[in-house]
């Protein structure tokens, strides 16, 4: 059975995938990370590697919309650096260039760099870094792509300005199964909630953590789609290693929530 990413070829998902299962494993690439899910959901791919948070955007909202399905759980985790290229299908000089392709937070990665060189210039969206490469190789104007180098060989396009990201840029990434958690010893465990309308409720909510000596190295809200004005909190604990206390500290916060879904114990990430 396949390993799953978020394609197409030449992207960060794959350098990701390749740095945490190895080369050898059977890749699948697909378009949108909906599709991983599904992918995982109907037992077409053993696992799948997700991208979950970037230095830049914060906390992805898709992936947390899969993750509170409640279907899945998190193995473990890999973040990387991320390195952004500019790239053009003939050589040319910054001067030339008319347009610009790549993904939002791509774009967003490098919007001083574009600010500070190229002023003016059209800017494009695309789905993926990627996918701005295979635009970019059929391009007829004087366009360039922003994307990882790997593209750059994969599609045969030249690299005219390197490191062109802002500094501290990194994207992590979640390695995600179907079914419950194992809750195998660990350093971490993520949890998704979403409270009662109730005052007090996240103070409450967030003294249990507290009560038992356990950090909250990330807590986040999303606001839950298609209820406008209910909120949905993320958060990821540290010290997970205390597996015995798990389920009476979910019991204990069950009490203040409409709903919990624990994506189980898992090592701190692989950090590349």
């Amino acid at each position: 059975m396949s390993y799953a990413i978020l394609g197409p070829r030449g992207t960060f998902s794959e350098a990701a995938a390749r740095l945490y299962w190895g080369d050898q494993v059977d890749l699948k690439a697909v378009d949108t990370i909906e599709q991983l899910f599904t992918l995982i959901d109907r037992d077409e791919a053993k696992r799948v590697l997700i991208p979950l948070e970037n230095s830049t955007a914060g906390l992805i909202n898709l992936t947390i919309d899969g993750l509170a399905a409640g279907k899945f759980h998190i193995c473990g985790e890999i973040k990387i650096a991320v390195q952004q290229h500019l790239m053009t299908a003939r050589h040319l000089s910054l001067k030339d260039i008319e347009l610009v392709v790549s993904q939002p937070v791509a774009l967003l990665q490098c919007d001083q760099f574009i600010k500070n060189n190229l002023p003016g210039v059209r800017i494009e969206i695309t789905d993926s870094t990627a996918r701005a490469a295979q635009i970019v190789k059929n391009e007829s104007r004087r366009a360039a792509a922003i994307g990882h180098q790997e593209a750059s060989r994969l599609y045969g396009l030249h690299i005219i300005a390197s490191d062109i990201q802002i500094e501290n840029n990194y994207t992590r990434f979640i390695e995600v199964a179907k079914g419950e958690p194992t809750n195998l010893p660990g350093d971490k465990c993520s949890i998704i909630f979403t409270l009662k309308d109730r005052p007090g409720a996240l103070y409450n909510a967030l003294g249990i953590f507290a009560a038992r000596n356990l950090n909250l190295s990330k807590i986040e809200s999303k606001i839950v789609r298609d209820t406008p004005g209910n909120y949905r909190f993320y958060v990821e604990v540290d010290n997970a290693d205390q597996v015995n206390e798990l389920p009476s500290l979910l019991k204990q916060l069950s009490e203040h929530c409409l709903d919990i879904i624990c994506l189980g114990t898992y090592a701190r990430y692989m950090e590349v």
